[in-house]
């Protein structure tokens, strides 16, 4: 019987040496859609991706987490190869903000671009269209924090085969009454990106849009407004000679699953998608 107590004894010591394994939760999204470019019709994958996101207790209020994202071809039935784009970063966070390290979403999408670019497929001109703005960003470190009522996040993207230091952004995000404001600078050797954008509501309409500069290259400016369900915007940047307009409306389906509709023009072509997503 002791030796029964003492077997006991040392089994259960085990168990609670053993690390704890983070949760792994397991989502992502299948996106297919019909594409009119202008001349023929097309099915098309429009960013379909599969995710494995876990997390950590560290203890005194600490936590790691990681995120793997891949691109799937949903048209052609295939796990998208070589670079996708997709977001896959690990990092620690805790009262005093987060450090993460990997490809995740750019300081500048998340403090200007998010105001900008509010598309399915068609926007983004006012955005990107100096060559400026990023959405993903990767080989890069990313930190966020709150400095007296202020968000501030930063980042440094370094690749190999470049400079020590490629690119770097400091960017804030405020809120002033009804109107949310957001505003980052990037030192990219030639070509720093300024820009800011906001967004408010008025009378039930929900209004965004930014400004942007390229330095040694151009402005971009859009705007856009939400009305029962439906957007419009304007867009347009130096480097192009004519605005693009787009519109989009989102149709629930419930259970994850929805279907969007998008139209553009660019001054030459009028184009359109039908997207079908079931989100999981």
């Amino acid at each position: 019987m002791q030796m029964q107590k003492k077997l006991i004894a040392v089994a259960v010591a085990g168990l609670l040496a053993t690390p704890v394994a983070a949760d792994v939760a397991v989502s992502g999204s299948v996106r297919v859609r019909m594409d009119y470019d202008g001349s023929q019709w097309q099915v098309k994958n429009s960013g379909s991706r599969l995710r494995f996101k876990a997390s950590s207790d560290l203890g005194n209020g600490q936590s790691a987490y990681m995120n793997y994202e891949f691109g799937v071809d949903a048209g052609a039935g295939s796990i998208q190869t070589g670079t996708t784009k997709r977001l896959t970063y690990v990092g620690i966070k805790g009262d005093w903000g987060s450090l993460s390290l990997g490809s995740q979403w750019s300081t500048l999408f998340n403090t200007v671009g998010t105001y900008i670019d509010q598309s399915n497929v068609y926007g983004g001109l006012g955005y990107w269209g100096e060559g400026g703005g990023q959405y993903r960003m990767p080989y890069s470190i990313a930190l966020t924090t709150n400095i007296g009522g202020f968000s501030i996040a930063a980042d440094a993207q370094m690749p190999s085969g470049g400079d020590d230091l490629d690119r770097a952004t400091i960017g804030t995000n405020i809120n002033v009454g009804a109107v949310s404001i957001g505003a980052a600078w990037q030192d990219n050797g030639s070509n720093d990106f300024t820009g800011i954008g906001a967004s408010m509501n008025l009378a039930g309409v929900g209004l965004s849009g930014g400004f942007t500069n390229v330095q040694n290259k151009g402005d971009g400016f859009g705007i856009l407004g939400k009305l029962a369900g439906i957007t419009v915007a304007y867009e347009t940047t130096d480097s192009v000679a004519d605005p693009t307009i787009w519109g989009n409306y989102k149709i629930g389906l419930g259970g994850g699953a929805s279907v969007r509709i998008e139209l553009a023009n660019d001054g030459t072509d009028t184009k359109g998608v039908g997207i079908l997503r079931l989100d999981f």
